[in-house]
């Protein structure tokens, strides 16, 4: 299951990658802390010689036994006699600026007798106080001396130390190195991921199985869509993720394919309905050919009858390539005001033929990116519709402002529920039927505005009667 996969892996990647970044972050914070360690010990170092050089001796209380001084740098010199003052050997002088070196190689037993205590002492974070005197006092002193070591750390895991030669002695400068600070950072950050590894894989699996069981109602509500419950829905009310928006986008297709399939069986029924009555004409004529006197008559009746069956055939056909995009190759700059006047005066006349008036208004004219002949056709199919149902002595107008054109009429217009319905293929009103036309008028309109991604809405006039059709056209 690939939610399930993916929740694994980000798992897995998440954990790698906090292993990666924690180890990244022990190095730099190791090497920041020893930055700062060789940093303090350069500046103790460069303190006690200008001390040292300002008095011109070593006195002999410039340092103890103890390991540490209150700054928590350790420090001690060699005098030209050879005499150690401090709790170092006399090896750890043979070294010239930074140098690492092993307790065992840097301290004398006593002060490694000292260290131990003190590391002990650290380990049991021992919170008793002690008494006054004997080994606990001396534990405590070390400690103390210890200056609240911020790490757990081992005697033998390497100490820092800077030394170089002042007055006619060596002086040494000394303290613990922070590889023992790295070892523990990278053992908590190890721990950390195995205690990690078992939550983030379990919260993995629990959206990976949320998801999946998401991702299967989908795909079951696919099958069911497939068998045709096309009312069927997927998606929430809410949608919270990219899963409930491909939900809810599967859910805007079915509404499309089901509105298609209406669109579709409403289509078929249309045809079947505005084709029986030329058909069943057709046969009346050519049944009434043979025993009539005068056969041309019924032989020309029966080919006007074939030739509006062939037309009705010929506006579905061309609405279905216009709904095909196919024709868009052709487009080019279009004037609509050319148009609007060509049109208007071509439809004036026809609009006087029928009583009815015909008047043309023009704002702004715009030039659009169209195909001339389709936006012709557009206006004559909408200048038609209004001869043939706004009813002798309708007025009819043409407004075109901009890239918007409208045709509007004062006849009976078109009830508010319908007027989706009449842009569809061969639908038509009741009080339609027995006028010409076959309902390819609107339908044509709607499939040339959809090719230029025209906007078309039906409405009511100004004055709340007739019809007003509106075509909003892009511009470029």
């Amino acid at each position: 299951m690939s939610a399930l996969r993916q929740a694994i892996a980000l798992s897995l990647a998440f954990l790698v990658l906090l292993t990666l970044g924690g180890l990244l972050l022990d190095d730099v914070i190791t090497e920041e802390f020893r930055a700062e360690t060789e940093e303090a010990l350069r500046e103790e170092y460069q303190r006690i010689s200008d001390r040292l050089t300002r008095e011109g001796r070593f006195p002999e209380e410039i340092v103890t036994a103890e390991v540490f001084s209150d700054s928590g740098v350790g420090y001690a010199v060699l005098r030209a006699d050879g005499k150690v003052l401090g709790p170092v050997l006399r090896g750890a002088f043979d070294s010239q600026g930074f140098d690492i070196l092993e307790a065992e190689a840097l301290f004398q037993p006593k002060a490694l007798e000292t260290l131990d205590r003190i590391f002990d002492l650290i380990d049991e974070d021992d919170e008793e106080e002690p008494s006054d005197s004997g080994p606990a006092a001396e534990e405590t002193a070390a400690g103390q001396l210890a200056f609240d070591v911020a790490f757990e750390s081992e005697a033998d895991l390497g100490w820092r130390i800077y030394s170089g030669a002042v007055l006619d002695g060596h002086l040494v400068v000394y303290a613990p190195g922070v590889s023992a600070f790295g070892s523990d950072l990278t053992s908590v950050i190890l721990v950390f991921v195995v205690i990690l590894s078992l939550p983030a894989l379990i919260i993995g699996l629990i959206f990976g199985i949320r998801a999946q069981r998401r991702l299967n109602r989908i795909g079951a509500g696919f099958d069911r869509i497939a068998d045709g419950d096309l009312d069927l829905r997927l998606a929430p009310k809410v949608i919270r993720d990219d899963i409930d928006e491909l939900a809810a986008r599967i859910d805007g297709a079915t509404e499309r394919l089901q509105a298609s399939i209406r669109q579709m069986s409403d289509f078929s029924a249309n045809i079947a309905h505005d084709l029986r009555t030329p058909l069943t004409r057709l046969r009346l004529h050519l049944d009434q050919a043979d025993e009539a006197e005068d056969q041309t008559a019924h032989r020309e009746a029966a080919i006007a009858q074939m030739d509006d069956i062939i037309a009705i055939f010929g506006a579905i056909q061309r609405i279905a390539r216009m709904q095909s995009q196919g024709r868009r190759d052709g487009f080019a700059a279009v004037d609509l005001g050319v148009v609007v006047e060509q049109v208007h005066e071509i439809y004036e006349a026809v609009a006087q033929d029928a009583g009815q008036s015909l008047s043309c208004r023009i704002t702004n004219a715009a030039t659009i990116h169209a195909d001339r002949s389709l936006i012709m056709q557009l206006l004559a199919n909408l200048i038609e519709n209004a001869i043939r149902h706004a009813g002798e002595g309708a007025r009819i107008a043409i407004d075109l402002s901009g890239s918007r054109l409208a045709v509007t009429d004062d006849g009976p217009g078109i009830p508010e529920a319908e007027r989706g319905r009449v842009l569809d293929p061969l639908y038509r009103l009741d009080r339609s039927r027995n006028t010409a036309g076959a309902g390819l008028g609107l339908a044509m309109v709607k499939a040339i505005a959809e090719l230029h991604e025209a906007e078309l809405a039906l409405m009511y006039s100004a004055d709340e009667r007739g019809l007003r059709i509106e075509v909003r056209f892009p511009q470029p």
